[in-house]
């Protein structure tokens, strides 16, 4: 077999398709009547039910059905063709998407009985210059598939990593519910994924000589072009660029104070609830017995050798607890959870519900297990009063915090035989379960 040169390795022009062929390409994916226009109400309606049910999979099928992409290619062969109308006409039909995904994922939302944010719509809120890079490299393989000859299957890999539909109904979600975070934040990955894919789209179609619309284009107008895109291409990017500085900070203080945690809160007695950072003051809550003065001041002193910590204040918040814990018991100890995490206004707001989200999750099930028990109870043991019971943080070896023991406390009427306390115990675990 004779071997490629240089050139040849990387010439575009070998498997692509003529240019009559790509133009009817784009116009066609660019279309937003018929079977466009169905296929995007329904891709909007599997997206907000994946984002709404934490459905990465729904989410991913909804990418790939989406018919967003192809105005958006459109308006990048536009300008590399300096053809004015058909730019006009894919931002018109682009703006429309934009608005009827937004309004009708508002709208979906705003009717959900479901409002609490997911780990797919809070994925979508903070993009950062990862995200210009995702979008710029997608879109340059978007495009040299899309010129191919042959099918391939380049398109789908592009739709799964510069996700377009996603972000928008994120926008929807954050209009239903009134945040200017989920709304910004995700309308903020729109336009750099919208952007950088247009961008690629325009320099490889400018690399394969696609044919100006009207003769005569001098060098200067390109020239022009070039200088625009770059000024815009900056704008979009310097935010994303501090995102990330900000992203990277957050996660080396977070990993510092996992490992101070992890190798010096570690007390035989005493568990680690939460922690929280507000300004320069480091907190902790604890459970158990409480800790002295100066177990605290060499907590403190350890926290210097801990870049990052060193600077801080460290305040522990100490609950005492003996026994099993009662019902009351562990809803304070939940709501004290809470106050220290909204104490911890360093955290963006997408962090502060990733941390909270299971304490609710968990004390939401607690509380609908204890309500099924005390129903049930007293028709199989008349002998009980009532029940009272919780989820209870419990430490490892690692430091590691997890709620496996649940703790349930029986109140009688009278006494109970002991083959019935077995039953009793028998029939709670499989309740428990």
């Amino acid at each position: 077999m004779k071997p490629l040169g240089k050139i040849q390795l990387f010439n575009l022009n070998r498997g692509s398709a003529d240019m009559d062929e790509i133009r009817l390409r784009i116009g066609n994916d660019s279309s937003i009547q018929g079977m466009n226009m169905w296929v995007l109400i329904l891709a909007i309606l599997i997206a907000c039910i994946g984002l709404n049910l934490n459905n990465t999979v729904v989410v991913i099928g909804a990418m790939l059905i989406s018919p967003l992409m192809g105005n958006i290619v459109a308006s990048g062969y536009a300008m590399a063709a300096y053809d004015i109308r058909c730019f006009r006409d894919a931002l018109v039909s682009l703006l429309f998407q934009v608005t009827f995904a937004v309004g009708a994922s508002a709208l979906y939302f705003w009717l959900s009985p479901i409002s609490t944010p997911s780990q797919e719509l809070l994925s979508r809120t903070e993009p950062t210059i990862w995200d210009v890079l995702i979008a710029l490299f997608g879109g340059l393989a978007g495009a040299v598939g899309n010129t191919r000859l042959e099918k391939n299957n380049v398109i789908p890999g592009v739709a799964i990593a510069t996700a377009l539909l996603p972000p928008l109904c994120t926008v929807g979600y954050g209009i239903a519910i009134q945040s200017f975070v989920f709304f910004g934040g995700a309308l903020y990955l729109f336009f750099i994924n919208a952007f950088f894919i247009a961008l690629a789209s325009f320099i490889i179609f400018k690399i394969l000589g696609v044919p100006a619309a009207r003769g005569g284009i001098e060098e200067g107008i390109f020239q022009h072009q070039k200088r625009t895109l770059f000024l815009l291409g900056m704008i979009i990017t310097i935010p994303s660029i501090y995102m990330a500085y900000q992203s990277v900070q957050q996660q080396f203080i977070q990993a510092q104070t996992e490992q101070y945690i992890k190798k010096e809160v570690q007390f035989t007695d005493s568990s680690v609830i939460s922690h929280a950072i507000k300004g320069n003051v480091f907190q902790i809550n604890l459970i158990g017995s409480p800790l002295s003065q100066q177990q605290i001041d060499a907590l403190q002193d350890k926290m210097d050798s801990y870049p990052g910590l060193g600077k801080m204040k460290l305040k522990v918040v100490q609950n005492q607890l003996d026994g099993i814990p009662t019902e009351k018991d562990i809803q304070q100890m939940i709501a004290g959870q809470l106050q220290t995490e909204m104490l911890g206004t360093s955290k963006t707001y997408k962090e502060l519900i990733q941390e909270y989200y299971p304490d609710y999750q968990r004390s939401f099930r607690d509380r609908t297990l204890v309500r099924a028990l005390n129903q049930q109870a007293p028709s199989l043991f008349p002998e009980i009063h009532s029940i009272a019971g919780g989820s209870v943080a419990v430490s490892d070896q690692d430091g590691k915090i997890s709620f496996r023991h649940f703790y349930v406390r029986v109140t009688l009427t009278r006494n109970m035989s002991l083959p019935d306390q077995g039953k009793l115990h028998d029939w709670i675990e499989t309740q428990v379960k």
